[in-house]
């Protein structure tokens, strides 16, 4: 039952997202005193990673910035229980084998190894920063407003959206920036102590 209801839940996002997606690119294509160069990029960066989609929102529609973020933050914040759930209700239909494996893999040997107090907060904080830093970006006033769509959509991307919200950090909200630092110095040691036994 709970599986079904899991993939109920990620098929009705997963729309929602997908709509969303469609609509972010018809406006950035449609933004107005833009040049086209410009809102190529903003174009690219949104088909290329659809998570941006969820950035993107922040600084033109903040009830679709919710939405998307809300279920995506939580998903986050309750790794352990959302993820064995996700494996759960693939297993079961015989759906994606491989990744199921990996994903059995990484609970077995990372999350499950880590204790949750540890593991919710080494995990979730990237995109607190990146959403502590996306609230204050949405209102200020000394970026023009493609600039701060372009620093949006930067935030949004794998890996180097983390480093994009930690530079933008450095300049306006320097306590997340060390935050930041030390964040990724206890990620950094506890993935060696990791691939350390592999």
């Amino acid at each position: 039952m709970i599986s079904t209801i899991t993939l109920v839940i990620l098929a009705v996002y997963g729309t929602l997202l997908g709509v969303l997606w469609v609509m972010a690119m018809i406006h950035a294509a449609s933004t107005p005193h833009e040049e086209w160069s410009r809102r190529a990029l903003w174009i690219v960066a949104i088909a290329v990673n659809p998570s941006a989609t969820i950035w993107y929102w922040y600084m033109w529609k903040r009830w679709a910035f919710w939405v998307l973020f809300a279920p995506y933050f939580l998903f986050a914040a309750f790794l352990p229980f959302t993820l064995e759930e996700t494996v759960r209700s693939l297993a079961t239909r015989d759906i994606a084998d491989k990744f199921v494996h990996i994903t059995q893999q990484i609970l077995a040997n990372v999350i499950d190894a880590i204790p949750l107090s540890a593991l919710i907060p080494l995990v979730a904080f990237p995109f607190v920063l990146r959403l502590a830093a996306l609230m204050h970006l949405g209102g200020n006033t000394k970026l023009s407003a493609s600039d701060r769509n372009d620093r949006a959509v930067t935030f949004a991307l794998p890996i180097v959206g983390f480093g994009s919200a930690l530079t933008y950090s450095l300049t306006w909200r320097r306590g997340w920036a060390a935050a930041g630092f030390l964040w990724f110095l206890l990620a950094s040691a506890v993935v060696w102590s990791f691939v350390r036994y592999l």
